[in-house]
C-alpha cells in the first residue's frame, strides 16, 4: 500500500507533463490531474496484488477473496445498488449547499474527468477494499479461533487503519472512515463477500466528486470536517441496516446461477 502511494507522485508527475498541465510540486503540494488518476489506478492494482497474496501467503484460492462464492457476485451488486445509488445522490444533492463546492462548469473537460472518474474510481475504491476488508482482514482474523472474536479484533483494525490511511484533519474526519470502515467489515462478513462494500465505498466516492470535478476544484479537494460529518456517518449506519435485514433477499441465487452449481 505505501509503495503503490509512494509511486502515486512520480507517475502523476509523468501524467500532468503527457497532458500539459503543470505537475505536481511537492513545494506547494495540490491535487493534480496526473496525480488524481495515477493514485486512482495505482490503487486499483491492490486488486490483483491481494489476490496474488491470498495465494502465495495462505494457499487459497484467490477468487475466495472475492467471496464465499469464489467470484465477484454481478446479481448482489445490482441488486443492492438499485437502492445504494439513488440514496446516494439524493443525500448528496442535499449535501451540496453546505459544503460550498461552488457551480458546475459544463465545459468538455470537466465532463472528460466526470467520464475519467466513471472508470477509475471504482478501480480505487475496489483496491482499497480488497487491501482492507479482503487481505488485511483475512490475516488479521486467521490469528484467532473463535469466529466472533476474529471479526472484531479484524474489522476493528482495518477500520482504523482505513482512517488513518486517509490523513483526515482532524478527529470528524478520521471518525468518518473508521465508521465507513466498521461498517463495510460488516456488510462483508454478513454477505459474504466484497460486492457490497465496493458499491459503497464506489458510490460514496463518486457523488461526492462529481460535483467538484464539475466546478473545477480538484485541486482543493479534502474531506469535509466538523458535526457535518455526522449525516454520511448516519446514512452509512442505516444502509448497513438495511443491507444486513435484506442479505438473503440479495445473495439469493438465480435460476442460472442454481444450473450452474449444481
Amino acid at each position: 500500500m505505501f509503495l503503490l502511494v509512494a509511486a502515486a507522485v512520480p507517475v502523476g508527475r509523468t501524467q500532468d507533463t503527457l497532458i500539459g498541465v503543470a505537475p505536481f510540486d511537492a513545494a506547494r503540494p495540490s491535487f493534480t490531474i496526473g496525480l488524481w488518476v495515477g493514485g486512482n489506478l495505482l490503487l486499483g492494482l491492490l486488486i490483483p496484488v491481494s489476490l496474488v497474496l491470498t495465494k502465495l501467503a495462505y494457499g487459497a484460492a484467490p477468487g475466495s477473496l472475492f467471496s464465499v462464492a469464489g467470484r465477484f457476485r454481478w446479481a448482489v451488486f445490482a441488486r443492492a445498488a438499485v437502492v445504494v445509488v439513488p440514496l446516494w445522490i439524493v443525500y448528496a444533492l442535499v449535501l451540496q449547499p453546505f459544503l460550498g463546492t461552488g457551480a458546475p462548469r459544463w465545459t468538455a473537460l470537466h465532463l472528460a474527468l466526470c467520464v475519467v472518474a466513471v472508470v477509475t474510481v471504482p478501480l480505487q475504491s475496489a483496491g482499497e477494499e480488497f487491501l482492507f476488508r479482503g487481505l488485511v482482514f483475512r490475516a488479521v482474523g486467521a490469528r484467532f479461533a473463535r469466529p466472533l472474536v476474529a471479526f472484531v479484533v479484524a474489522a476493528t483494525i482495518t477500520a482504523v487503519e482505513f482512517g488513518l490511511i486517509h490523513g483526515a484533519s482532524d478527529g470528524w474526519g478520521t471518525a468518518y472512515y473508521v465508521a465507513m470502515g466498521v461498517c463495510f467489515a460488516v456488510l462483508a462478513e454478513r454477505t459474504g463477500g466484497l460486492e457490497i462494500p465496493v458499491l459503497l465505498h464506489a458510490t460514496n466516492n463518486m457523488v461526492l466528486l462529481v460535483p467538484v470535478l464539475l466546478a473545477g476544484q480538484l485541486s482543493s479537494v479534502s474531506t469535509p470536517s466538523g458535526p457535518i460529518l455526522l449525516v454520511p456517518i448516519l446514512l452509512v449506519v442505516i444502509v448497513t441496516t438495511l443491507m444486513w435485514r435484506t442479505t438473503p433477499r440479495l445473495t439469493k441465487l438465480s435460476a442460472d446461477e442454481v444450473a450452474a452449481a449444481a
